[in-house]
């Protein structure tokens, strides 16, 4: 009786990205939707094409949604700033500052303010939640992924604080919720887990990469936290942070005192899906304590659909009990206490 309350909710545990940018005659939409009953999509610049085309899709997504689960819909956008701005030039949106920007002004009211501009722009086109900010620190000139894409706001671990308060304080300002991210830390690393595996063992310093999250955690501004593909022996010598109980439970929720939403990094980078498997990787995310699972690109190379994939191993591992369903139970309630937190719309 549990498992068959369980199994209409579980799909309430993804976050997922598709193609398209029209919600009519797109069916691998609907199915995610309605079929899957995803908890949440993620958009990308293949979806946005203007902000005007942005909001009749979400608000189609949104209507659909309910009438199929009875359920509000997170809608969520990568909007750092800078580089990382789905909602960017190209689709006639201003261009925004990068937090390498913001960080080197150092002038806290002009992070909040640009915030604000972000905010009302997702708000606009019907965007909920921003998977952001990034508060990990730049310890490492040589960092590709987050240095050198200019997504750090600093090298100091109290500035990145500082400006990651005014982002969140001024996404609040419009209704728009946030996530913190790369945790624990993916400022130190040498690789890109986009890419490949990411080691940051040698080169992590535990405490300065910390200071952001253990600081807003306490202060009651982490909506949510997304997780790193990173592997850090220290602190897990099996998995990398995404998969790592050790690290999501153990330090997180245990030592940080973090009782929201965790969100994993995309499970199809190569970090993970080359070297786990997406549907091993989910149930470990799950098992580990994650939350919200993303994944960036519903399509399969076979045309099959990973939403779909994950699921049926969801099922199987709760069916064999290799999967506890009270962790399983805690992240939905996870997702709807966020999803309480939604503005009108």
């Amino acid at each position: 009786m549990r498992l068959a309350a369980l199994e209409a909710e579980l799909g309430q545990l993804l976050l997922v990205g598709f193609e398209g940018t029209d919600a009519e005659d797109n069916a691998a939409l609907e199915r995610l939707l309605c079929e899957t009953g995803v908890g949440g999509v993620v958009l990308f610049a293949r979806n946005i094409l203007s902000d005007a085309q942005a909001g009749r899709l979400t608000r189609a997504m949104a209507a659909r949604s309910r009438e199929c689960t009875g359920r509000r819909l997170l809608v969520a956008v990568d909007a750092e700033g800078g580089q990382v701005m789905r909602l960017g030039p190209d689709a006639g949106f201003t261009a925004t500052f990068s937090a390498e920007e913001l960080g080197e002004s150092n002038d806290f009211t002009l992070t909040e303010l640009e915030a604000r501009r972000i905010a009302r722009v997702l708000k606009s086109a019907g965007i909920n939640w921003n998977l952001a900010p990034v508060v990990d620190v730049g310890c490492n000139p040589k960092n590709p992924v987050i240095v050198g894409a200019g997504r750090s706001f600093s090298a100091d671990p109290l500035l990145v604080t500082a400006h990651a308060r005014a982002v969140i304080q001024g996404l609040h300002a419009e209704g728009v919720l946030t996530a913190l991210k790369h945790f624990p830390g993916h400022g130190s690393s040498h690789g890109d887990s986009h890419k490949g595996f990411v080691d940051v063992t040698d080169t992590a310093d535990r405490c300065p990469e910390l200071t952001p999250y253990r600081t807003l955690i306490a202060e009651r501004l982490a909506d949510g936290i997304m997780t790193a593909h990173v592997f850090n022996r220290a602190l897990d010598p099996e998995f990398p942070a995404t998969l790592s109980r050790a690290t999501i439970t153990g330090l997180l929720r245990d030592e940080l005192g973090f009782g929201g939403p965790v969100v994993t990094d995309d499970l199809r980078m190569r970090a993970i899906e080359r070297h786990w498997g997406l549907e091993a990787a989910a149930v470990r995310a799950l098992a580990a304590g994650a939350d919200i699972l993303l994944i960036a690109d519903d399509r399969l190379p076979d045309g099959g659909s990973a939403a779909q994939a994950v699921l049926t191993k969801i099922r199987t591992w709760l069916l064999s009990g290799r999967l506890d369903p009270e962790v399983v139970e805690a992240a939905l309630a996870r997702v709807r206490a966020l999803k309480a937190r939604l503005g009108d719309g």
